[in-house]
This record gives structure tokens, sequence and C-alpha cells, in this order.
């Protein structure tokens, strides 16, 4: 992980820490890699960090089971980007896509797996790191990460699957057993996390923590969980004691525009270059690397590698001619979201690689499926990114920005607009970055916003979700007579029905529900 140093054993850990998810999944078969267990592991700062690094781990993995990143995931569910790749070896993705998905869906189940597997790293550490012999003030950042962390993984899976267990310390096999929580429940327990780790992380940018939490990002996650609530549930969230109001969300973010230091990069581009990694503009970042270079197909989740890139990448015929390495061609781009740019808005070219860009133009492409001549410039197989060594495709080390600058000027204009406080000059700033004249600061124009400065960064679908189940089936159901001239295909090919009933999430894994016998109840409309 890069900036977040990494430890010989870190294959022990991923066989101590992994714990068991809510659904009784066994993840303690394997014998012990070395002498070492929980009972003696423990002990001292040097086993603490090395524990903490094997929960940031966790946020650098892919759905286990397959190997799609989280974001990626989001932008195939959205109105922004299909399936694509090869419908033959990707079935689960097309699933996603045409939002037809099976309780039996390998993603899906991957996706359980890895927020659990952090969450019970997260609830170890917690739960042992009293006990280790350390300073108190050492101690007391360890514990704001891991709630930071714990927070960060329940956030993605609640929203993902709402009706969820709520674990909050490591369990017995007898408690393996756990039924869902109110997603209430959940959220202010995130809402709880986030407010008691922003107290004892460090009011730092990223670079000087060297990629690790600081209060920024927990001040950031805390607004982004509360919108997503409010708009869901129209509810205010309770951090303990604490209400959490649309007033206390818009604090922590002016927090961070007048306090923190951030701000945006003149150049809206430049935010995804290898040289502006940990940016002025990055709150919070998810580390990848090719430093430490992997081999092994069989287990992804061991190296530091980003596996977006390789996905989204044209998939090129002859390299050499190009400024980039054959990818894949999953998530392309539609058509909606190119149009969604204004003309002149440098944001477009900077967020999709049309085909008539490449040097070679669609002659040097082999063409995959749901082909639109679109793909992702901001997570692709750039040659200023390729791995030196390891399997080419496993060591991509674009970081993914998470949240960046931007999206707390957006959230923030959201928030003061609901507030009665002055959007408008937070929105202007957003466009003046890119050239673009003032619009008025209303609702639907700070979404439409969103859609484009965040644009293929996996955000979209939690802003439309959080509109409501009406909002999201305008945006993404797709009754096509005809393609656009650059679209390869059936029409059937890029046909999608969102279903209301589902309300956007996903189904509780089959393999859960059957574990269980009874204990978790399938999801609405599943």
């Amino acid at each position: 992980m890069k900036n977040i140093a990494k430890k010989t054993s870190t294959l022990f850990l991923s066989a101590l820490l992994l714990g068991a998810s809510a659904g009784c999944e066994d993840f303690l078969d394997r014998s012990p890699l070395d002498t070492r267990t929980e009972d003696n592991f423990y002990r001292t700062q040097a086993d603490a960090t090395e524990a903490l690094i094997g929960v940031y781990d966790v946020l650098q993995w892919n759905t286990v089971i397959g190997f799609h990143p989280t974001p990626l995931v989001l932008d195939i569910l959205s109105d922004d980007a299909y399936s694509a790749g090869q419908a033959s070896s990707e079935p689960n993705l097309l699933q996603m896509d045409r939002h037809q998905i099976l309780t039996t869906n390998g993603e899906v189940q991957g996706l359980w797996k890895k927020h659990y597997i952090g969450i019970s790293r997260a609830n170890t550490l917690l739960q042992r790191i009293q006990g280790i012999n350390a300073p108190e003030d050492f101690k007391k950042r360890t514990i704001a990460e891991a709630k930071f962390l714990r927070a960060h993984f329940y956030l993605d899976l609640v929203r993902f699957f709402e009706n969820v267990p709520l674990i909050l310390a490591p369990q017995a096999p007898s408690e393996y057993n756990q039924p869902q929580a109110t997603p209430k429940a959940v959220y202010d327990q995130i809402a709880l996390d986030l407010t008691e780790a922003m107290a004892d992380l460090p009011a730092s940018n990223l670079r000087q923590s060297t990629g690790r939490a600081t209060k920024w990002a927990a001040k950031a996650l805390l607004a982004k969980t509360y919108l997503f609530y409010k708009g869901v549930y129209n509810q205010d969230l309770q951090a303990g004691s604490t209400a959490v109001t649309a007033q206390v969300a818009l604090q922590h973010l002016n927090d961070i525009i007048t306090t923190s230091g951030h701000d945006l990069l003149p150049n809206y581009a430049d935010n995804f270059t290898r040289a502006n990694e940990f940016s002025v503009e990055a709150v919070w970042e998810i580390s990848y690397s090719d430093e430490n270079p992997w081999y092994d197909w069989g287990y992804i989740q061991g190296g530091e590698g980003n596996m977006q890139p390789q996905q989204q990448g044209p998939r090129i015929k002859n390299p050499a001619t190009e400024n980039y390495l054959a990818g894949w061609s999953t998530a392309t781009p539609t058509q909606e979201l190119y149009d969604a740019f204004e003309a002149n808005d440098p944001r477009r070219d900077a967020t999709i690689l049309a085909e008539t860009e490449l040097a070679g133009g669609k002659a040097n492409l082999n063409i995959g499926y749901q082909h639109t001549g679109y793909f992702s410039q901001k997570y692709t197989t750039s040659k200023e990114y390729a791995p030196a060594a390891g399997q080419l495709e496993l060591n991509w080390g674009n970081n993914y920005r998470a949240i960046r600058f931007s999206d707390v000027l957006l959230m923030a204009a959201e928030l003061r607009l609901s507030t009665g406080g002055d959007a408008q000059t937070l929105l202007n700033r957003v466009r003046s970055r890119v050239g673009l004249p003032e619009k008025p600061a209303t609702l639907a124009n700070i979404f439409q916003e969103r859609r484009v400065e965040l644009a293929l960064e996996g955000h979209r679908y939690w802003d439309l979700l959080r509109r409501g189940t009406a909002v999201a089936n305008a945006a993404i159901t797709v009754n096509r007579t005809t393609l656009p001239a650059n679209y390869e295909g059936a029409v059937s090919d890029f046909k999608i029905q969102f279903n209301s009933a589902r309300k956007g999430f996903l189904p509780i894994p089959q393999s859960e529900l059957d574990l269980s016998a009874g204990t978790l109840k399938p999801n609405a409309g599943y």
C-alpha cells in the first residue's frame, strides 16, 4: 500500500485477522503461516501497527470473488457506464448493469465478504489495542483510524445491502449467526465512529499523513453519510448523544473549506496524474502501488495493485502506437454521460477517452461487448502508470481519489441550499476552475454539477438513490429503439430496466441466507 508501510507478515495477518462474516463463513480454515497466533500477537506497538495495516489493506480489495473494484461496480449500476468487457466472461456484472441481479451473483457475495472482513479486522484491533504496550497517543490515533475504517466499510455495506448485521466486537463461533440491524442503527453507529475518530485523527493532509486517515477525511465521510441517509430515509443521524443534523454536517464541511488547507487544483485533469496523488485536492484516497510486484492470479488480494485501470482501459491491438496499454474495456461510458457535459467543458475530455482520440482510431481496437466508442480517461491503462514489474494486470498503482475537495464544495453547496446559506459561491468555485460561467445554485443544478465533476469516480449511483426511486428509475431505465452511431451490438444489449421494488439495493447473498437458516431475511424485491 503506497506510503503505508507493508510488513513481511501480511499473509499471517490475512489468516489471523480475517474473522468470520455475519453469515457464518469460515475464514480460518488454513494452517498458521508462522508461529504467531492471535493470543501472542497483540503485544507491542509494532504489532498494533501491523494489525492496522491489515485493516487498511482491505480497502484495496476487489469484490473478493471477482476482479472488480467497488467504484467500477457502482458506475455500472448507474446510468454512466455499461458492464461491457466480454458478456460471456462477466455475467455477474451484466446482471448488475441490467438490474436483473440474482441472489447467487458472485460479485454480490464478494462485496459482502470483503466488507465484513474489513469490519472484523477493525473490531479485533479495537478490542485488543488497550492490552498493547504502547504510548497513549499512539493508542488514541490507532483507535481513531480503526473506527474511521470500520465506518468506511459499514457505509458501503449498508448502502449496498440496506439490511445488514451490526457487529462491533470479535465473535465466538456460537455468535456468528447474527440478525440484521435496522438501517438506522447501522448509520448511527457510522456517525458515532466518525465523530469519535475525528477527535484523535491528525489535522493534516494526506501527504503529511502518508495516506492514512485524517480529521478532514472523517468530516467529509460523515457529511457523505448524512446526505445519503437523509435522502433515503428523511431522518437525521444520532451519533451517541449528539444529533447530526444538516447544520452539523455542514459545519464539518465548512471546517474543511476554511481550515484544512485543501483546495482545487488549477487544472482539473491533473487530479488523475501520478504526480498529484495525495494532492491538495485529495481529501481521501485509497492507496495502490506497483512497488511490491505481484504475480498470483489465485490470490489477487495479496497484491497492492488497482484492477480498475486494467478493467477500463481500451482493448488496443497495437499499444506501441498509443499512450495506453491494452485493457479489457469494462464499464464503457454511456452516450448519456458524454452528452451531460456542456460543449465547452474541459472535464469531458479529462473524463472520457473517445476512440477517435486514439492515434490508431477505432481500427486499433479489439471491439468488446457493449462498445460505445468511449472509455474512462481517469482510471485507465495510461503508460504513465504502467507497472515496472510483476504480472502487468495486477500491479497498476493508480490511487482511487475517493473524496476530492470539489466533492466537499458541492456537498456543502447542497446543504447550504437546504439551510439558507450561500450555495452560489461554492458552485461558482467548482465551475470557474474549468472556465464555465455562473449557473443558478438550484438543487437540480448542483446534482448536475456533481454528475459531470465526479463522473466515473463511483458517486453517481449513490446520488441517484438518495434522490428517490423515481429519479433513479428515470435515469437508469433505457428503452432503446435505435443505437447511437458509435455503438456496437444489438439494441437489446443496451436496454436496462431499473427495479423500483428493490429500491436499488443488492440482494442478501444466497450463501449467507442459507448459512443463517432463516436468521437473515431477503431484501425487498428478491
